[in-house]
């Protein structure tokens, strides 16, 4: 015969109320579906937040970077600090070039037995910085030697491109396109002009400055008071004059990344919350607790991996449990005797059961009951700081790059703040094995993820390309 909700907790509250054992708290037990249950808050009892001083947080914070936004004063201070920088690349590309180039005594010393018209139309073409008259004028002079009349085009189409990327970074403009046409050009020319490869390997830096401007530039100024990472991969402009452990949130486009120290500017594509240090898992995370948490008494679960509905009594009260249910027995020392069909030709069993959970449990012999036993290490061995979190309403932590062991007869329940004191959720533990301490790629706040077989998960996203 199939049971109602309503007719099993009355047939419970039966059951309770013929048992002279039994106290009038614990009639309040129930056959609950965690499924249905409303998720735990931070107001929850565990967290007893009125027992605590006034502004003061029941869970130590859990610290997350927390970038900062650009104003529109920052920016235009970091803009004229980039042009300030831009400039003196370009003067010491300049000097570089100069000594690569070859000026134009130098070019008109290869053309000794030319006529003076001859030499007249190169000089214009050289001080015009125009690769196309300067080839016409020298394979006038040199019919035979299209060789030369190419390499000095290109050298001086080289000039030419410098002069424009000159000006543009005298008028604050972007050079982006100038530097990828000098590189181009200076290529062409590497194997027939001695240093044109150390110039370009110089260009490097001045192409950041460039594309940190351009990033800087497009930002739209916050004058808010507080940032959040951006999600996914992002381009992280690792700057040496900014200290360690700060970020900056250029947008949703990019992140400054303190690099103080540890060598020039660069920009590399990466998760922000990696590259400020905190362990990015990309796995899914331990699911929130739903319900009342159990600390005493017996705990009857039929677990979802059961896959069947089991059929039992309590006392001589019958119940049926469907997969994911569990029943509640209050009353710390109780005994409880629970009798069921072990299914097929297995007869009935029975047991008298007192303080733990218990699990029914398919096997080869039919139903069994089974008491569980839940040891849980939590691992923080990628976090370089401390982890905070609630146990049955006591403050404990699990130590910087380190692990701690908890243990229970019941599911336990860990409460914790996610980032900055700004959000405490419950996770339940109804299992034994590994959790991993790391931060959720899905919105960089702290959270708890189960391991596969015990082994860590490691983060799918490579940090660089």
């Amino acid at each position: 015969m199939c049971y109602s909700r309503v007719a099993l907790m009355l047939s419970m509250a039966l059951v309770l109320a013929l048992s002279p054992q039994v106290t009038h708290a614990q009639r309040k037990q129930v056959l609950t579906n965690p499924e249905a249950q409303a998720p735990l808050t931070d107001t929850a009892p565990g967290l007893k937040r009125n027992e605590f001083q006034a502004g003061k947080a029941v869970a130590e914070a859990n610290k997350i970077v927390q970038p900062l936004p650009l104003t529109a004063e920052e920016r235009d201070t970091a803009i004229a600090s980039i042009d300030r920088h831009l400039t003196e690349e370009t003067e010491g590309l300049k000097a570089k070039l100069k000594n690569v180039l070859p000026d134009e005594l130098a070019v008109l010393a290869k053309t000794t037995n030319w006529n003076a018209d001859q030499q007249n139309a190169l000089v214009v073409a050289l001080r015009a910085n125009d690769p196309a008259a300067a080839f016409a004028a020298w394979t006038q002079g040199s019919p035979r030697d299209t060789a030369g009349a190419e390499i000095v085009a290109r050298q001086t189409e080289a000039r030419r491109t410098f002069a424009r990327l000159e000006q543009n970074v005298h008028n604050k403009t972007s050079i982006v396109q100038d530097l990828s046409d000098l590189e181009t050009t200076l290529n062409k020319i590497i194997s027939a002009t001695k240093g044109a490869d150390e110039v370009v390997a110089a260009l490097g830096t001045l192409k950041t400055w460039a594309e940190v401007r351009k990033l800087v530039e497009a930002v739209t100024p916050d004058g808010g008071r507080t940032a959040r990472l951006p999600t996914g991969k992002v381009p992280l402009i690792y700057d040496p004059a900014l200290a360690v452990g700060k970020a900056i949130v250029l947008g949703h486009d990019a992140v400054l990344i303190g690099n103080q120290g540890k060598g020039p500017i660069s920009i590399r594509q990466g998760m922000a919350a990696e590259a400020l240090g905190m362990p990015i898992v990309t796995g899914k995370p331990v699911r929130d607790s739903e319900g009342q948490e159990v600390t005493s008494g017996v705990l009857l679960v039929n677990p979802p991996t059961s896959s069947s509905m089991i059929s039992y009594t309590v006392e001589g009260n019958r119940y049926e449990m469907q997969p994911g249910m569990t029943q509640h027995l209050p009353g710390a020392g109780q005994r409880w005797t629970i009798e069921y069909d072990r299914g097929g030709n297995f007869g009935v069993d029975g047991y008298t059961v007192s303080d733990g959970t218990y699990y029914f449990t398919p096997t080869d012999t039919g139903w069994q009951l089974y008491k569980q036993r839940f040891d849980i290490v939590l691992d923080n061995s990628q976090n370089p700081q401390e982890f905070h979190y609630l146990l049955e309403g006591e403050r404990a932590s699990v130590p910087p790059n380190g692990t701690k062991t908890i243990k229970s007869i019941y599911p336990m329940v860990v409460h914790f703040d996610r980032a900055n004191g700004s959000e405490i959720v419950a996770k339940s533990l109804n299992f034994s094995g590994n959790v991993q301490i790391g931060v959720n790629v899905a919105d960089n706040k702290w959270d708890l993820f189960p391991t596969n077989e015990n082994q860590r998960a490691v983060s799918n996203l490579k940090l660089f390309e």
